[in-house]
């Protein structure tokens, strides 16, 4: 049974009543997630708002979107009136805040996930939206401000999020949006150069690696690579530049589903999934408490690299 949505009226009221807020996106947070929070607390400064946002170290190629100085310390976040969790599917994905939140006099939920599982006192959840970034666009317009660099960290969540405008969740009022965001006189381009086209020489080498150990399965439909941490110190690189691996992987001719699997240490393994239309990954990913979206999500799974391979096989097996 899904949850009952607020309005967008609502939550602006809301922020209006509230001095001390809080902002989070989810844990290993993606150009969305930072984009969205990133925006939002701008906004809120520029109207006068204690504001501070919780945010997991992220990738270098994230520092073309603006305001990231408005990021705080966990230790040194107290307490808020009002936490807003933006592009988080349910309470999991704070992972480390969960109490802050929870002590919070009031919380929102905005996103827009599937598998979202409404865990706010107030939640806005719009799955056909193209990213957490749009919605926050729609909040924001004709009532809260925008500039240049909110525009720029909204217009890098959506294309994030979109996959460059390419991906099925796209809409005409994606593109309306983006357009209207670009009349912020943005750097659109150095924007989508810096999310999409540019890498470390390690990010390179780790590329390199998973392509070399992709194999397909099941007559060519599943298409799955696997990532160990002596990979990633072997090629001198982190964990934090892997998330371009799984498109790649999507992208080779007549794969139906794509899964890309890393060790986060021995008994943790981080899996993404993509699947083609008529193949639902999210289902997929929520049976291992995951979630995402009907084509892309993810799950992290407690076993050893080749038992999480082997037991999300057995699931894909059943979905051919």
């Amino acid at each position: 049974m899904k949850g009952k949505n607020d309005s967008l009226e609502k939550i602006r009221e809301l922020v209006l009543a509230h001095q001390n807020i809080v902002l989070c996106g989810h844990t290993n947070p993606d150009g969305d997630a930072i984009g969205a929070s990133l925006a939002l607390a701008a906004a809120l400064h520029k109207m006068g708002k204690n504001v501070q946002v919780l945010l997991e170290q992220y990738a270098k190629k994230y520092d073309v979107i603006p305001n990231s100085n408005l990021i705080a310390q966990k230790e040194n976040v107290k307490e808020a009136d009002l936490f807003i969790a933006l592009d988080c599917g349910d309470m999991g994905r704070l992972q480390g805040i969960e109490d802050i939140f929870q002590k919070a006099k009031c919380t929102v939920n905005i996103d827009h996930h599937a598998s979202n599982s409404y865990f706010g006192e107030y939640n806005y959840v719009e799955e056909n939206a193209s990213s957490t970034s749009e919605i926050v666009f729609k909040l924001l317009k004709g009532y809260l401000p925008i500039d240049q660099d909110i525009a720029s960290a909204l217009y890098a969540g959506i294309i994030y999020d979109t996959g460059g405008f390419r991906h099925s969740s796209t809409t005409p009022f994606t593109m309306q949006a983006s357009g209207e965001l670009m009349s912020y006189d943005i750097p659109f381009t150095k924007i989508y150069n810096d999310l999409f086209d540019s890498r470390s020489f390690s990010e390179m080498k780790i590329m390199g690696r998973a392509f070399d150990k992709a194999k397909s399965y099941f007559d060519g439909k599943v298409i799955c690579s696997a990532i160990t941490m002596q990979d990633i110190e072997e090629c001198k690189g982190t964990n934090k530049q892997l998330d371009a691996i799984i498109n790649y992987l999507k992208g080779v001719n007549d794969t139906k589903i794509a899964c890309f699997f890393y060790e986060k240490n021995e008994m943790d393994v981080k899996a993404s999934f993509r699947g083609n239309d008529g193949y639902d990954v999210c289902a997929l990913a929520q049976k291992f408490g995951g979630g995402g979206h009907v084509k892309a999500a993810g799950c992290t799974i407690v076993a050893p690299i080749a038992k999480a391979k082997e037991m999300i096989f057995q699931e894909i097996e059943k979905m051919l």
